[in-house]
């Protein structure tokens, strides 16, 4: 609880303070000097001259705080204080450290006047504010920034008219305010070498600060950059113009299994296998940027990682800093740039028998882990089905890759899918598979793999681990795998273009996709669902007329949905008044005669049911090695079902384990 002193004023004051209080203001003629007049201008809004109220007073944990902060400060100045007390020990006197905001770190002085002002309640703690104490020295100085003397009369309270206060701030060579010292002493005890005391140990203290400052300060910066290199989540370490490691934040000691302060100090080259292409780099004073190289451990582990290396030159020698990133943070940065995909099921407009069967199979197909084997001519949309098939797994949080095999020479093919580890001249970088880790690794026109890539893919599909070219390293990767083809593949299995036992593999899961001349009740709803994004981009609403659809839904689509997407997008561009009509069709629509094939819900090879479904069993069989679960998964039925169908085909799942 903060006391309160309440006394009257005395009529003994001097008149100009009296008229003061009194009037509100005083003529210029009368007026002390403008730092102090201003301050009772200040004051006089904010408090009466008679009530003394204690100043206020810092809590421990605050006071201890400012104190540790004030360290450095306060142990010159005790020091500087206690060599000026010693010179001056008859006189009645207290020298007291505030800091910038005037609070009372420490005083030494005489025993009485010590007393005198605690029973003010100025003690360790407490604030010389002048909206708390009135005018003062002390505040004065903090507040103009230069020394300030108040002596008697001057001060704006009235209970601290028998005390004459110098202070004089201290700066530190960065001109900011670091602390106050004030000298204390009574009305009748003034000396006119007070305020040149004050500024002589706020001096001595100032240049006393600069060197321990400036050490501070270095200290302090190193102290941060080492807090932000161990904060940060690459690996970081450095090393001198011999190689021997200067410094090793923790995420580097763990990511290269290091001892972080037994290897300071250590030669590198002796504490791992540096990366050839790093040892290049080092020799040749280069830089290297995101390169992916491989360290080996003491502990024979292989650590791979992106590097960032830097040569710090300094004359004839050269230090190194490298940063390890680390390449799970990579491929999610990949993933979340490329890897995310947008086609649903959902969003896939279904009007024929044919589409419908097909999601529904494509949806079992989401469920397994086997690979899917999508076949279809051109333009139908493999892709997209992959997408959606992808997007409806249980890998839907992970990345979507896609490669097309036509678009690659052989002898890039390789270094595309398996990838490549870094050399002396060429930095490393992963192959698709290690970039779908944990997603979908889709495969337009899988028929363009060459044969020795062909055996390298079923290699992987068994193993589940990839070797990159020019390493003997193994990669384990976790991919599902879906590929698409339109091209006749048994075909050219018999003319020795496809591996036998590749097919069979990628035929776990065949889905087949009918084109779209075989689809008519779809193509109202596609041409529906293009014209709404369209309209969705453009921000329009388009409309097509009822002969222009027909007309479209009659043209054979030798180019299937892809040729149809490019057909009404042409439209929508020219059509007037956000209307298509049948104007706006290409000619070759309107020239042609059409003659399209009726929808037949036979198929021209007809089988029966019954051995379709044992047709299907026995591929799901081969491909899941007869594993019972798997089977059912795949079929979309329970395990008792399964059962009953294998008994009724006679069919023993024995054989495809073998």
């Amino acid at each position: 609880m903060i006391g309160i002193i309440v006394t009257s004023l005395s009529e003994n004051l001097p008149t100009d303070w009296l008229a003061f209080f009194s009037r509100g203001s005083l003529p210029a003629e009368q007026r002390p000097a403008p730092t102090i007049y201003d301050s009772w201008l200040r004051c006089q809004k904010l408090m009466q001259p008679a009530p003394w109220r204690l100043p206020h007073r810092a809590g421990a944990a605050t006071l201890n705080a400012v104190r540790q902060r004030k360290s450095d400060l306060l142990t010159l100045g005790q020091a500087a204080l206690e060599d000026a007390w010693e010179l001056m020990a008859s006189r009645r006197c207290v020298l007291q450290i505030l800091d910038e905001s005037g609070c009372l770190l420490w005083q030494c002085g005489h025993t009485h006047t010590r007393s005198a002002l605690e029973s003010l309640g100025f003690v360790t703690g407490s604030y010389w504010a002048e909206g708390h104490v009135g005018t003062n020295a002390a505040a004065l100085a903090i507040r103009n920034g230069n020394p300030a003397q108040v002596c008697g009369d001057e001060h704006y309270k009235q209970a601290l008219r028998a005390w004459n206060s110098s202070a004089t701030p201290v700066y530190d060579n960065n001109g900011r305010q670091r602390a106050v010292i004030v000298l204390l002493s009574a009305a009748d005890d003034l000396c006119t070498s007070d305020l040149s005391l004050t500024l002589s140990i706020a001096k001595e203290i100032g240049n006393a600060l600069h060197s321990g400052i400036l050490l501070a300060e270095t200290n302090r910066h190193l102290n941060e950059l080492y807090a932000l290199l161990d904060g940060v989540e690459d690996g970081v370490l450095a090393w001198d113009h011999y190689g021997c490691l200067q410094y090793l934040n923790h995420r580097a000691a763990h990511m290269l299994q290091l001892d972080e302060q037994n290897s300071l100090g250590q030669p590198l080259a002796g504490l791992l296998v540096l990366p050839v292409l790093l040892q290049h780099a080092i020799a040749q004073r280069t830089t290297l940027s995101h390169a992916e190289v491989t360290f080996e451990t003491q502990q024979q582990h292989f650590v791979t990682t992106l590097l960032t290396l830097k040569p710090v030159p300094d004359g004839e020698y050269c230090s190194f800093i490298a940063l390890l990133h680390p390449l799970e943070q990579w491929r999610q940065l990949i993933h979340h740039q490329f890897g995310k995909v947008g086609q649903t099921f959902e969003q896939m407009p279904v009007g024929s028998a044919d589409m419908r069967r097909l999601l529904r199979y494509g949806r079992q197909a989401a469920r397994g882990h086997h690979p899917v084997l999508l076949q279809g001519e051109e333009g139908v949309g493999k892709e997209l089905l992959a997408q959606a098939i992808h997007n409806a797994s249980e890998r839907a949080a992970g990345p979507y890759v896609a490669l097309n095999c036509q678009t690659l020479a052989e002898e890039q093919m390789a270094r595309e899918l398996l990838g490549r580890d870094a050399s002396e001249a060429e930095a490393g970088y992963p192959g698709k598979f290690e970039l779908a880790q944990g997603g979908t690794l889709y495969l337009e026109q899988v028929e363009y793999l060459p044969p020795e890539m062909q055996s390298t893919l079923l290699q992987i599909i068994k193993n589940g681990v990839v070797i990159r070219q020019g390493s003997t390293r193994v990669i384990p990767v976790d991919v599902r795998l879906i590929v698409a083809t339109s091209a006749d593949l048994p075909l050219l299995i018999k003319q020795g273009r496809f591996r036998r036992q590749l097919f069979y593999t990628l035929q776990a899961f065949e889905l087949q996709i009918p084109p779209l001349r075989r689809r008519q009740q779809d193509i109202p709803l596609l041409v529906t669902h293009h014209l709404q994004i369209l309209g969705r981009h453009f921000r329009h609403r388009y409309q097509i007329d009822e002969d222009a659809m027909h007309q479209l839904c009659c043209y054979p689509w030798p180019g299937n949905d892809l040729e149809l997407k490019g057909v009404v997008e042409r439209a929508a561009m020219i059509c007037q008044h956000n209307r298509i009509r049948l104007t706006d069709l290409p000619e070759h629509l309107l020239a042609e005669k059409l003659a399209l094939e009726p929808e037949n819900p036979f198929p021209e090879q007809v089988m029966t049911l019954e051995a379709a479904e044992k047709q299907t069993i026995i591929r799901v069989a081969h491909a899941t090695g007869g594993k019972i679960n798997e089977m059912a998964l795949l079929l979309g039925i329970g395990r008792t079902t399964l059962w009953r169908k294998l008994k009724q085909h006679q069919l023993d799942v024995g054989q495809f384990k073998q």
